[in-house]
């Protein structure tokens, strides 16, 4: 009887241990077989190489559509770039030498020709003021002293017709015995010296701004509508200057 109750106990312990082991051993499998993948199970390894497969599909379709882009639209990406450039511009500044010669048209449009069809002095050297400083967009670094010399010429030259005027408004009799009027011909030639100066550092200027050819060509046509203006000045002066009188000839 003894031995059926020690058979009787060992077996409930048998069952009791199994009861207890069975749903760890199963809770155990699951977490191996399909646990989320972390990288470093069998959850892991599954999963990795699909997100891999995710993202060279999308670095593909990326590829492909630059490759498919059009390059027209390139073009059109350059052409509003420059809309964008011109319309950083003031309105009274050129960002190219198209709006730079059609503004320097317009201007010619204020001004009134002689009866000879030449502008008045002042009025050349006012164009170019005015055109040096549409241009400053187009000449760099330089343009801030093409600005200043352009305007020392134009008040030079404001001078200089005011000694013009004096000449020509002498008495013709006092000139037949005294002679011209040579200190508003020596003042005049002074500022036609100090003019071809400003003119000379204007065209190294100009050589060194990197303008594009049409910009230099406008600027120089400027450049040399004042030079030719100090060339009229200096034959008026060395005119004036001969003109000896009786009281000269004979003194």
């Amino acid at each position: 009887m003894n031995d059926f109750c020690h058979i009787c106990c060992v077996v409930a312990a048998v069952f009791l241990v199994i009861s207890i082991c069975m749903p760890v051993s199963a809770a155990g499998g699951v977490s191996i077989g399909t646990g989320p993948g972390s990288g470093t199970g069998y959850g892991g390894e599954s999963v990795g190489p699909e997100n891999g497969s995710h993202q060279d599909r999308v670095m593909s379709q990326d590829h492909d559509q630059d490759q498919d882009q059009d390059p027209d639209q390139d073009r059109v990406n350059v052409r509003d770039q420059d809309r964008v450039r011109v319309n950083e511009c003031n309105t009274d500044e050129a960002c190219n030498a198209t709006r730079l010669r059609a503004m320097i048209s317009e201007r010619n449009q204020v001004y009134q020709a002689g009866a000879d069809g030449s502008l008045p002095p002042l009025n050349i050297t006012e164009k170019a003021v005015y055109a040096f400083r549409a241009a400053a967009p187009l000449t760099g670094g330089n343009a801030p002293d093409l600005i200043r010399l352009s305007e020392e010429i134009n008040g030079s030259v404001r001078n200089a017709v005011q000694n013009e005027e004096q000449i020509h408004s002498q008495n013709g009799f006092m000139v037949f015995l005294f002679g011209g009027d040579h200190a508003s011909a020596d003042a005049m030639m002074q500022h036609v010296v100090q003019n071809r100066v400003r003119i000379e550092e204007m065209n190294r200027l100009i050589d060194g701004c990197g303008c594009d050819p049409e910009t230099e060509a406008l600027l120089r046509e400027q450049v040399q509508a004042m030079e030719r203006e100090q060339a009229r000045f200096e034959g008026v002066a060395a005119a004036e200057k001969g003109r000896r009188g009786i009281f000269g000839i004979f003194g």
